[in-house]
C-alpha cells in the first residue's frame, strides 16, 4: 500500500529550546501554527531516535509523535512529517537544528 499524505496546514514554522539552566523536564519542539488562525497544526517533540532530513532542495522529512486533533497533545504514535521552506538554505538550517537539539 502507497502512504498517504495528509496536508496539515501552511503556517509558521519554530523549534522552540529551554533556556539553558530551565526546568530540566521541559523538551525541545517543532510547533507550527497555521496562517491567519494561528491554531496549532504541529507539535512534537525532539527524541534521540528521530529521523530528520533533505527530501529534496527545499523539501524536510522528520519523525514525530502525531498529535491529537481536538487536544493538541501529542499521541504515542510515530508519524512521518513532509515540510516544504520557501529557501533552500532554511531547510539545511532546519535539519542541522534538529540534529544539534534532539539528544537534549
Amino acid at each position: 500500500a502507497q502512504p498517504s499524505w495528509v496536508v496539515i496546514g501552511i503556517g509558521n514554522l519554530k523549534l522552540n529550546v529551554p533556556k539553558e539552566g530551565g526546568d530540566a523536564s521541559r523538551r525541545p519542539r517543532i510547533l507550527m501554527r497555521r496562517q491567519k488562525t494561528f491554531q496549532v497544526c504541529l507539535n512534537t517533540y525532539l527524541f534521540e531516535s528521530m529521523v530528520c532530513d533533505k527530501a529534496g532542495p527545499k523539501d524536510v522529512r522528520f519523525t514525530g509523535m502525531r498529535m491529537e486533533a481536538e487536544t493538541g497533545v501529542p499521541e504515542a504514535e510515530l508519524a512521518t512529517y513532509l515540510l516544504r521552506v520557501k529557501e533552500e538554505e532554511q531547510a539545511d538550517e532546519f535539519v542541522a537544528l534538529v540534529h544539534r537539539h534532539k539528544n537534549k
